[in-house]
């Protein structure tokens, strides 16, 4: 977990680094503020998913990918947010002196409310809502031609903070960091916590 914030945080610093620091309000561009702090919003993301719960073994750290839209609310900063987040992992375990290919993915839909602040070109922010997860573990023995394929769902809730910086008046990338709170699932007889945190580098735009 420690190399991948290190590589997203130099990944961040990399794209921050050669923008031309200028007052958004001199650029002829620039939409003004409402348009970044209170406009429709999309983000991509990309990172890290890693399960609290030891059972997932080999599986817990997750690569994860996620799909957020902001609609104002007409309140302001205050946003209605829903998303669509996918994880996925494959390990190979050996148990018994057989060797065991694993492969596991998870698909979570959520929906919230999302409140931001700008500070110049920076947008720190916080949301929070409920997600429904779904999550799937596949195994399969080469040896004994042994196969299991096993998925559950449950329900939970979110809350995450985050800091974008806006590269153009239109665009924008940042960090988040985003926990979600959620029942247990019991995948091949195994009952497993579905909470986790989740670490994203992210990239979007704002739009009216």
């Amino acid at each position: 977990m420690r190399s991948l914030v290190l590589w997203l945080a130099s990944a961040l610093a990399g794209c921050v680094v050669p923008v031309r620091t200028v007052d958004l309000r001199q650029d002829e561009a620039a939409p003004g503020g409402e348009l970044t702090t209170r406009g429709r919003q999309l983000n991509f993301g990309a990172g890290q998913r890693s399960y609290e719960d030891e059972d997932f073994g080999a599986l817990d750290d997750q690569f994860a990918l996620a799909l957020d839209y902001c609609e104002p609310m007409g309140l302001g900063p205050l946003r209605l947010e829903g998303g669509m987040h996918y994880s996925w992992d494959e390990a190979t375990v050996t148990s018994g002196g057989q060797q065991t290919h694993l492969d596991a993915w998870t698909f979570e839909l959520l929906v919230g409310a999302n409140l931001s602040h700008q500070i110049g070109r920076l947008r720190p922010y916080v949301g929070a809502g409920a997600a429904l997860l779904f999550l799937d573990v596949r195994g399969v023995d080469d040896d004994v031609d042994f196969l299991f394929d096993d998925g559950e769902g449950t329900i939970g809730g979110y809350v995450k903070a985050g800091l974008l910086f806006q590269v153009r008046p239109g665009s924008h990338l940042g960090l988040e960091l985003r926990h979600f709170e959620g029942g247990d699932v019991e995948l091949d007889g195994t009952e497993l916590d579905s909470s986790h945190d989740e670490l994203l580098i992210v990239f979007g735009t704002s739009f009216e």
